[in-house]
């Protein structure tokens, strides 16, 4: 028969001072579905402990150690993110009772098989903040240490008035979108295509955030507009600004993801397409000296000479190694590679040879993002990005697949239920702020209609 430490409906807890906050007392009171609250006192750093508990040791490798007994609970984190998943994991271990609700004894380590457990998440013109907010308390309750946000248009930026559509989140807006994340334990990465996808929307519904908007601006960009005019002294300066702007509403941190993929005017146009590697240079060099390590898409530096068909690849005149070790030696490299579902992923194994940190990049697909994990926990790689694009309306319980994939803990009755059930689940418990019939689940309608 299992023993349990029973809830009171205000619990007191003793924790780490950076776990008094707005996120972690409203995650307690979703999960005792909104019949318990508690309340938060300081207590020693990366611990979290409630009643009369001892805080578990943390065994080399882990990020948390968790015990409960039916005195109490204890929690010990390798640092502040590390505690918190140890406090998600916690959460889902709530359960209702005939009275009230309880946590069954448990003693439990936090080994994930991928150390960087990062995600990769855009903020459309279609995306209003809330959604922005569950989804990003989401990725924290999946466990994922590291968040990349980008946003399409949809920020505000002093420079240029242009870099934005009308109704773009404002800058303190974006700021209540970064204490989410570091609340939830993650670290948000601010990202900026620097050199393709200049449009800030999608290629293939012909909208542009600066030309629609301004036509004359047509200098800034390459003649199709999709991609920055790189050689342009204006440019380099235009997208300096809106670096130190992104470093200014993240906050200190220690990555900066500069895109630069799908560049195809460069990659197709033989002569400028030499001048990559020194721009590639100017680039992740200048990015190191403002404090931040560059990350970067690889497709440009993968040739279709070399992998078949299934491979995403945009280079076509060569010159792949000058792109490669033209970079700061401090960059991250991320390789993006949908179609590929059987490890261990060629790609990724071949940049690897390079020395610099290498990151594997899925999507939505449970056979691809096993095959990036598997590569990259064989390959001991930095890390995996699960990207999610415009896809989360039909594919947003792939957030939780991946995770799961990668050591995440989830809800105790989770191995007889389904992704999509569970998922569904988990943004009922970051709704803090409560559902109209649109806000609900991870898409607005039911039906086309």
């Amino acid at each position: 028969m299992k023993k349990y430490f029973r809830l009171n409906n205000n619990t007191i807890a003793y924790c780490d001072k950076k776990m008094i906050n707005q996120s972690v007392k409203a995650l307690w009171n979703s999960f005792c579905m909104t019949d318990g609250n508690i309340d938060i006192k300081e207590g020693e750093n990366f611990t979290f402990r409630i009643g009369e508990s001892n805080v578990p040791s943390l065994p080399d490798g882990c990020e948390y150690a968790l015990s409960v007994t039916e005195k109490g609970v204890g929690i010990s984190g390798n640092d502040f993110g590390g505690l918190m998943r140890g406090y998600f994991s916690l959460l889902m271990k709530i359960e209702a009772l005939d009275s009230g609700f309880g946590i069954a004894e448990a003693e439990e380590i936090g080994k994930y098989k991928i150390k960087n457990r990062m995600i990769h998440i855009c903020v459309f013109p279609e995306n209003d903040l809330y959604f922005i907010k569950k989804l990003i308390r989401l990725a924290g309750l999946c466990q994922y240490t590291h968040i990349v946000i980008e946003f399409w248009g949809m920020l505000e930026f002093d420079c240029m008035k242009e870099l934005s559509w009308q109704h773009a989140f404002t800058k303190q807006e974006a700021r209540e979108l970064i204490t989410i994340a570091r609340e939830m334990g993650m670290e948000p990465i601010p990202m900026s295509n620097q050199l393709g996808h200049a449009t800030a929307a999608r290629l293939k519904y012909g909208k542009h955030v600066v030309l629609d908007q301004n036509p004359r601006l047509y200098r800034l960009f390459t003649p199709d507009g999709w991609a920055w005019n790189i050689f342009d002294s204006e440019v380099k300066d235009l997208l300096r600004n809106i670096r130190a702007e992104l470093y200014e509403v993240f906050g200190h941190g220690e990555y900066f993801h500069i895109g630069c993929d799908e560049a195809y005017y460069y990659s197709r146009h033989e002569e400028i397409n030499k001048r990559l590697p020194e721009y590639l240079k100017y680039l992740t060099e200048a990015v190191e000296s403002e404090g931040r390590r560059p990350m970067l898409w690889m497709d440009m530096m993968l040739s279709g000479a070399k992998y078949d068909a299934a491979f995403y690849t945009s280079s076509k005149y060569g010159g792949e190694i000058e792109m490669i070790n033209a970079l700061s030696k401090n960059t991250v490299m991320v390789d993006w590679q949908y179609n590929i579902k059987t490890a261990p992923i060629p790609s990724t194994v071949d940049l690897a040879i390079h020395g610099y940190d290498l990151i594997g990049a899925p999507w939505y697909n449970p056979d691809n993002y096993k095959a990036h994990v598997k590569t990259v926990a064989d390959n001991k790689l930095f890390g995996v990005m699960l990207t999610t694009w415009h896809t989360l309306k039909d594919y947003m319980p792939s957030i939780l697949g991946c995770a799961k994939e990668m050591g995440a803990v989830s809800h105790v009755w989770s191995e007889y239920s389904g992704l999509h059930e569970e998922c569904a689940t988990l943004l009922r418990r970051v709704s803090f702020e409560g559902n109209t019939y649109t806000d609900s689940g991870w898409s607005k309608e039911q039906i086309e209609i």
